[in-house]
């Protein structure tokens, strides 16, 4: 097991056509029809979080996917739960979509 500074966030994480077994992380209603590394990173600049993008990575279970790894620096503040929730809520707002 590999030890880490880090929270490894992939961008089938929040995809909405994804069920929860095929990766999805977040509820249906905070997913987002297509997500890509930037936004992650976007996302996670607004919410004034230390990133590191990994463009040539890729998801373990859809290794053939599309590339992508957003490394966001644990806090104390949140779990990795919260941490995607409220990214989810940030690159909403970034599309323009409202969520609750």
């Amino acid at each position: 097991m590999r030890k880490s500074g880090n929270y490894y966030v992939y961008p089938a994480y929040f995809e909405a056509d994804r069920t929860r077994e095929s990766g999805r992380r977040v509820p249906k209603k905070l997913a987002l029809p297509s997500v890509d590394p930037s936004m992650i990173s976007q996302a996670a600049r607004r919410l004034r979080l230390e990133h590191t993008v990994r463009p040539e990575a890729r998801y373990p279970g859809n290794w053939w996917g599309a590339p992508g790894l957003v490394l966001v620096k644990k806090t104390s503040e949140w779990s990795k739960m919260r941490l995607l929730r409220e990214l989810a809520k940030a690159m909403a707002s970034l599309k323009g979509t409202s969520h609750p």
